[in-house]
């Protein structure tokens, strides 16, 4: 059995993981086809971009897309303040990658070379649609479906964006070439956003930073988790 405090980081940390999902659908547009068919899945070849990041989450975060959008990682160093919980510090590296027809996500705890990774339980569902479409068409059709509306627009670092209100108080803005320069989560007392202070379009890969090295991955089911 879990204490209310738990609850509350478990709540969170489901939250979180779906905005991860929504944010990788956004970025790359979240599926792989085969190399052999060169379907791009982004506008840009390769980019690279810093956020800073604030609320009960405070860090930062350097995120790298690369081969059209075919692979997406980001490096993240933050100390979070839950509600109920404490302080929860962060030092890691999230990896998305396509195996045997899965999208799976993996997160490493750069602190003690341990991870896991967790099979994206929307994947065979918007494979199945995304085949011969655009990807930034995709990408606006899939949040629209999702229950998410475009209610604005705004310039962030010199980017301009347009603003999605997405679901369970998480938005986004992403600009025309599909890059998101903002994101929020607001939720039970929880505000967490990320804002890019840097973007390189058609960058080099910072420090491997797609790289997962020896560490130790142990699978994570999403939806026992959600069921707890």
């Amino acid at each position: 059995m879990y204490t209310d405090s738990c609850r509350t980081y478990i709540k969170y940390y489901i939250r979180c993981i779906f905005v991860l999902i929504i944010t990788v659908f956004l970025s790359s547009a979240a599926v792989q086809y085969s190399h052999a068919e060169e379907q791009k899945l982004h506008p840009l070849e390769s980019y690279t971009v810093k956020y800073k990041i604030e609320g009960n989450t405070q860090g930062e975060k350097t995120q790298y897309s690369k081969d059209w959008g075919r692979t997406l990682c980001w490096k993240e160093v933050s100390e979070s303040n839950m509600p109920g919980v404490g302080t929860v510090k962060k030092n890691e590296k999230v990896v998305t990658r396509i195996t045997d027809g899965e999208q799976w996500i993996y997160t490493v705890n750069l602190n003690d070379n341990t991870g896991t990774k967790m099979k994206n339980p929307l994947f065979a569902e918007i494979y199945s649609g995304i085949k011969g479409k655009d990807p930034k068409v995709f990408s606006e059709d899939f949040m629209t479906k999702m229950g998410g509306k475009v209610v604005g627009e705004k310039v962030v670092g010199g980017e301009k964006c347009k603003i999605w209100d997405i679901t369970g108080g998480a938005k986004a803005c992403v600009t025309e070439d599909l890059i998101t320069v903002e994101s929020s989560v607001d939720m039970a007392g929880i505000s967490v956003k990320e804002t890019a202070v840097e973007v390189k379009r058609n960058s080099p890969e910072p420090d491997g930073i797609c790289n997962l090295g020896d560490a130790k991955i142990v699978e994570m089911d999403i939806k026992k988790m959600m069921q707890k």
